[in-house]
């Protein structure tokens, strides 16, 4: 004789148990980690699941409404524009409606000034680019020369002051070189 199973209450909440236990173990780990990543980074999951075949695509759109959704919903507050304020201080026959606080105006003021910018034409002229002071170097020497010392030969080349002090070069004691200019 087969025993009789109980219809208690309690007994069918256990069975609901076990099958969703059943259910859960069920998932397979890629469903367990596209549901996390819907939780906790949803554009992420959103892409695994609609790459994955595990969903019905019912159950995709719903999942993609409920996120796109609940942006809106996070979002939507704050691209309202600004509200301007209306209102202020109001002169009335000279005197304000309000209390305005600061320092006290003198007693004989009869006009608020307002500044108000004025345009003024500008004139901007370009500063030319001076020319470079010009030193003869010989290759191999270790001193710049000016153009007439006897040191330079009509095949020492020239070349600005400074480029010859950064190459290391020193001014010449017997010449009138210019003194040496520091960028």
């Amino acid at each position: 004789m087969a025993a009789k199973k109980s219809k208690s209450p309690g007994g069918k909440l256990v069975r609901r148990l076990k099958r969703l236990t059943k259910r859960i173990k069920r998932l397979r780990r890629d469903e367990i980690v596209t549901i996390a990543l819907l939780v906790f980074i949803f554009p992420m999951g959103i892409y695994r699941m609609w790459t994955g075949e595990m969903w019905s695509k019912r159950t995709r759109w719903t999942v993609t409404a409920i996120a796109i959704a609940l942006v809106f919903l996070i979002f939507a507050p704050f691209t309202d524009p600004p509200v301007r304020q209306t209102g202020g201080i109001t002169v009335v026959n000279g005197a304000s409606q309000d209390d305005v606080l600061g320092p006290e105006a003198p007693d004989n003021r009869t006009a608020v000034d307002i500044y108000v910018p004025q345009r003024t034409a500008m004139i901007i002229e370009a500063t030319p680019t001076p020319e470079p002071t010009m030193v003869w170097c010989n290759i191999g020497g270790q001193y710049y020369h000016a153009q007439n010392c006897k040191w330079v030969k009509s095949t020492t080349p020239s070349v600005p002051l400074a480029q010859a002090v950064r190459a290391g070069y020193n001014q010449c004691p017997d010449c009138d070189a210019p003194a040496p200019v520091i960028d």
